[in-house]
């Protein structure tokens, strides 16, 4: 399927697919009943003034794909919310068929509306993501970084690996809901870090000043932290970006749900590179003594983890 959707087919469907989704966006608009009777709805004939305002944002979504097909890698997330509409808009469509008794017709124009369009947005992504995460030339090595990187005081890694091991928290992005989800849990574990005798330490892609007002929400004392928008420290440690898989699989989705709508940590904006991810490192006079490397996005924090002094 690779040979069939490369670059330029690709960007080719995009185009159809935004031209399609104005099309549908038009009929939406200017003609709903005809929309409505095609499909054996007549019943929903009151809802036109809803179904133009579907139109508008289907519309909105054609003009999307047709800008994302000019630059796949700065405009991934237009695609993959491509991908989620179209997911969602033919479940519901199954879901008014087979629940409801529905016309059968709903399934069709779903398959020819919503399904078909999955696999080109698939790949499309696909490939937007291959080329983000194109290596890198060779990151600087952590021996040299860690003489250098300094926290939000002013104090190298080095420096505070001398006297007491330094627990290194690597978050993806603060707008992450399962890194706030791992900064609110270690929040909690101010007694433990100190019994293990620890300086607490993360390294986040914001701006310092961000970084301040961020972790002042959830700690009630001064925390240190560092600023690697460059993934400079990241590299260095081998943290890879992830997957599709590791970062939009179904587990993240239930995750995600759990932790920014039940537990509460919400959703903020990209801070940083969304595809990287976390991990926790010990550093003890300069020298990583443990590793922890996430393995996808929705990896919850596991304080057991952390080893004794």
């Amino acid at each position: 399927m690779k040979n069939i959707f490369n670059e330029d087919t690709i960007k080719t469907s995009l185009i159809i697919a935004g031209i399609y989704n104005i099309f549908m966006a038009l009929l939406f608009i200017f003609a709903p009943h005809f929309i409505l009777s095609s499909l054996n709805l007549v019943s929903l004939v009151n809802a036109a003034v809803f179904f133009k305002f579907i139109g508008i944002f289907i519309g909105i979504m054609g003009v999307g794909f047709i800008l994302s097909s000019s630059d796949l890698q700065n405009h991934w997330g237009i695609i993959l919310l491509g991908i989620l509409i179209k997911f969602l808009c033919f479940l519901g469509l199954l879901k008014s068929t087979f629940s409801d008794g529905s016309s059968s017709h709903l399934i069709i124009f779903g398959i020819v509306n919503d399904l078909i369009w999955i696999i080109p947005f698939f790949y499309a992504l696909n490939f937007a993501y291959e080329g983000h995460n194109a290596e890198e030339s060779l990151p600087k090595q952590f021996s040299d970084l860690v003489k250098i990187a300094k926290t939000n005081d002013g104090k190298t890694l080095n420096e505070l690996s001398q006297d007491k091991r330094v627990l290194l928290v690597f978050v993806r992005h603060l707008g992450c809901t399962f890194c706030r989800e791992t900064v609110h849990e270690i929040s909690k574990l101010e007694s433990v870090i100190k019994s293990k005798n620890y300086n607490l330490v993360f390294v986040h892609m914001s701006d310092p000043a961000f970084g301040d007002d961020f972790f002042f929400k959830y700690f009630s004392y001064p925390v240190s932290h560092i600023s690697d928008p460059q993934r400079l420290l990241y590299q260095s440690l081998g943290m890879r970006r992830g997957s599709l898989a590791q970062l939009f699989g179904p587990s993240t989705f239930i995750r995600g749900f759990w932790a920014g709508f039940i537990k509460g940590h919400g959703l903020g904006r990209p801070e940083g590179d969304p595809m990287q991810l976390g991990g926790c490192f010990v550093i003890s006079k300069g020298h990583i003594v443990f590793e922890h490397k996430a393995t996808k996005a929705s990896e919850a924090f596991d304080p057991n983890i952390i080893p004794e002094v």
